[in-house]
């Protein structure tokens, strides 16, 4: 998948969920914050999606920080290990190491909370290609839940499909965020 069809796509999976995010760490805050948090969580959602990818020199993240993924790419195949439960759960448990470092600050929650969705996003979407993932890396099974080429006439119809689901889900967010009354 290419970089636009990822961020698309993160931002899909955290408008998806923000809700239950919000009832559960956003209640007490003002307005003006929680609207400062939810931009934090949809960025943090941006970069999460497209983390996966440092495991490949041609990325549009790798571009960004191409020393930690020339570390990377050298230790790992593309979609093998950075693209696996194993990772993710690695991930997961870093996350929550910051967060009780930071002693629960509900920025680093919602930084995680956003990255660990985004990198979950990312990871669907590559089961959909015609590569698929190595999602229960070491095991060397490969998951394909579709033949979608990546940059082909599919793919470009797919993230027009979740850009405009995604947009109207940031809207009802928005909405329901700001407890508008029309």
């Amino acid at each position: 998948m290419t970089k636009e069809t990822h961020s698309s796509g993160g931002y899909l999976f955290i408008a998806l969920t923000f809700f239950k995010f919000n009832s559960m760490y956003l209640n007490g805050y003002s307005i003006l914050y929680k609207l400062i948090l939810f931009a934090i969580c949809f960025q943090s959602a941006n970069l999460g999606s497209l983390l996966p990818d440092l495991d490949t020199r041609k990325s549009y993240i790798s571009k960004k920080w191409p020393y930690l993924s020339k570390f990377i790419s050298k230790r790992c195949k593309h979609r093998g290990f950075t693209h696996s439960l194993l990772f993710l759960l690695i991930l997961l448990e870093f996350l929550k190491l910051i967060i009780s470092i930071g002693e629960n600050n509900i920025i680093l929650i919602c930084i995680s909370y956003g990255i660990l969705i985004g990198y979950i996003s990312h990871i669907i979407l590559d089961a959909f290609t015609y590569e698929g993932v190595d999602l229960f890396f070491p095991l060397g099974f490969n998951l394909k839940l579709s033949r979608l080429k990546t940059s082909s006439k599919g793919e470009r119809h797919v993230y027009k499909i979740i850009k405009f689901i995604s947009v109207n889900l940031i809207l009802y967010n928005l909405y329901m965020l700001l407890e508008l009354k029309i």
